[in-house]
């Protein structure tokens, strides 16, 4: 690259997790490029999370699925010129769109993380290593000479929601723990009633509150009322309840999340929350929870051997456990072991 980056456009459409590990980038690279304009594409329902990122001019747009879209998509983005755009994203629309978008030199991902062909639409790549996501995202700082893996989380999250938070949490007095029991993919969720056994058997020793997190969908608040009603004592239930600002803040509020592999849980990390972890359908190494890495319950080797029967040694870095059974490996004892180990740093035993 040219010694004077003038525009940076980067293309990350979603989701929820992936705009939340975009983040460290952006502000790595206003770090170290403060006179540079940051641009960020994005699609309208998650751009709320990132709405009020100092210092970046967004271009929101709706997921494009029909000929007409894409063409709106094109009228939108013909007014901007970008010295270089980057795309930590390799699927088919977010290659349609690096190939409507304008911009001098186009970084997608080298050979590891390249999908889609990708490769045909960018004419620069950014080798990533089998690494973390947020990792492999920072390395699109890579051309400009950044090599700086400081992660910068801090996500924008107004008054007014911490205040929302606040308020829900004092419903009970004392400590918080957030269970987010649905994941996007039904294949990453735990078993309702193995979260209601975990928590009824850590509160013959800790003193605790439980809020239940999560989405809109149905499942998701089919899954939290039957924790709930297992549970030995009242919980909170705020699945389906707040915005993801308001879920931002009160993730900021709680002291720990228990979760699968799913979108709030990198949040949590964001907000500098800890988080155990249940992953058994990808490797937590890779889309973990990036600073509770100890914290996590990995089924995902046994989930590789016993399923798939293939040698998790050997399998790619893509490789993922697509079964139901997968989060069925994952007992209530060792996320019982692993919230004790954590509250122990953590909390005061009751009684």
């Amino acid at each position: 690259m040219g010694n004077v980056i003038r525009s940076i456009g980067i293309l990350r459409l979603g989701a929820l997790g992936d705009i939340c590990l975009t983040v460290p980038l952006v502000r790595l690279l206003q770090k170290h490029l403060p006179q540079t304009e940051i641009y960020w594409i994005i699609s309208r329902p998650l751009y709320s999370l990132v709405e009020g990122l100092s210092n970046v001019k967004f271009i929101v747009i709706d997921k494009p699925k029909t000929i007409a879209d894409y063409w709106g998509c094109y009228l939108q983005f013909k007014s901007y010129y970008f010295d270089a755009l980057l795309v930590p994203q390799a699927t088919l629309r977010s290659n349609i769109l690096c190939a409507l978008t304008r911009a001098k030199v186009k970084y997608g991902y080298g050979k590891l993380h390249s999908r889609d062909l990708q490769r045909w639409f960018v004419n620069k790549t950014v080798t990533a290593k089998p690494e973390h996501l947020v990792e492999s995202f920072l390395r699109f700082a890579e051309p400009f000479g950044i090599f700086d893996k400081e992660i910068d989380w801090r996500l924008p999250v107004e008054e007014s929601d911490r205040e929302w938070a606040k308020s829900q949490l004092a419903s009970f007095p004392g400590k918080w723990v957030a269970i987010c029991p649905g994941a996007s993919k039904v294949e990453r969720n735990w078993l309702s009633e193995r979260y209601a056994a975990v928590v009824n058997q850590l509160k013959k020793q800790w003193d605790f509150n439980v809020v239940l997190i999560g989405g809109t969908s149905s499942l998701e608040k089919k899954m939290a009322q039957e924790i709930s009603d297992q549970l030995d004592a009242p919980s909170l239930n705020l699945v389906g309840k707040s915005s993801l600002k308001r879920l931002t803040a009160l993730l900021d509020e709680v002291d720990v999340l228990l979760s699968p592999d799913t979108g709030p849980l990198h949040i949590a990390q964001a907000m500098g929350t800890p988080v155990v972890g249940l992953y058994a359908v990808a490797p937590p190494e890779k889309t973990g929870p990036y600073f509770s890495q100890r914290w996590v319950v990995n089924k995902y080797p046994l989930a590789v051997k016993t399923i798939l029967k293939k040698d998790p040694a050997k399998v790619s870095w893509h490789e993922r456990v697509h079964s139901s059974n997968a989060m069925k490996l994952i007992e209530v004892s060792e996320v019982v072991s692993k919230l004790d180990e954590l509250f122990s740093e953590l909390f005061s035993k009751s009684g």
